[in-house]
């Protein structure tokens, strides 16, 4: 495998007068190309519902997502006859079905249509702190982002895919009930195709930006201390309290428990947001 990119580190200090302040800003960026794989064409992984989500080959970046690509819902059957023109008999597919490309142009949808659909590596990883001081009173924020990965979010599949007589969602709600009024939820029920599980249906953009801590204090001049306290201060945390992203799901930040999990959302507990009240004491 080859990895290259670069990272960038900027940092301003001033310690002068009564408001004194710091800020450091870091910045990397990484593309990695698989070039050999040894006797073995492919490795796959990232299982869901009996097929594997992630796919690793030469030429390509590791782990990237393997599927096939959706191009919206059919919403007349002159749109479906055109797209099956190979296979005219075929009355399987109607209106209001998961349109998907047939990318070999063989007029039938199969595995051999599948194509690479997202990457879970970000192109751009950020970050940003900062400190401040004004006499007694001190201020700290960090935060933090990703711009440029893919998520695999398998939750959409079990709460839109309407594969399953369970409850879902209540964006299919809003799924396709006649020509024109969605483009991106089928019909309910409807073709086998809709409920494919290893689609660019369920891809969605995983980048953000978080607020992930930010801290106001106050320390107490020595009027307030004794012998026995040196310093006393109280302090104010919140961590995770806003977090700007298009994701649909709990939280764009997931965590994986093997390489080829990356990128995939299982319905992973979110990071709650939370306020901390504290003393900090000195003897």
């Amino acid at each position: 495998v080859k990895t290259n990119g670069f990272e960038l580190s900027l940092g301003y200090n001033d310690f002068e007068g009564d408001f004194t302040w710091s800020t450091k800003f870091n910045l990397g960026t990484s593309k990695n190309e698989v070039l050999a794989l040894g006797q073995t064409t492919e490795i796959t992984g990232g299982d869901f519902e009996d097929r594997d989500i992630s796919r690793t080959s030469v030429g390509e970046s590791l782990f990237y997502f393997y599927g096939l690509e959706m191009d919206g819902i059919y919403q007349t059957q002159a749109e479906v006859d055109a797209v099956f023109t190979a296979n005219p008999s075929q009355t399987t597919i109607q209106p209001g079905d998961v349109r998907f490309i047939d990318h070999n142009n063989d007029g039938t949808i199969t595995s051999a249509d599948r194509v690479r659909i997202g990457s879970p590596f970000p192109n751009v990883t950020y970050s940003f702190n900062a400190d401040f001081q004004y006499k007694s009173f001190d201020l700290s924020l960090f935060i933090n982002g990703v711009s440029g990965n893919d998520i695999y979010n398998t939750t959409k599949y079990d709460l839109q895919g309407m594969s399953i007589p369970f409850n879902a969602g209540t964006a299919v709600l809003n799924r396709w009930t006649g020509q024109g009024t969605s483009n991106t939820i089928p019909r309910a029920g409807g073709a086998p195709q809709n409920y494919q599980s290893i689609s660019s249906r369920y891809v969605e953009d995983g980048s953000f930006v978080r607020l992930k801590n930010v801290t106001l204090g106050y320390t107490f001049s020595d009027k307030f201390t004794s012998k026995y306290v040196s310093k006393l201060r109280v302090y104010l945390t919140g961590q995770n309290l806003i977090t700007l992203t298009d994701y649909s799901g709990l939280d764009p930040e997931i965590g994986s428990s093997s390489q080829f999990e990356l990128g995939i959302d299982r319905g992973a507990y979110p990071q709650p947001k939370s306020i901390i009240v504290g003393v900090q004491l000195a003897f």
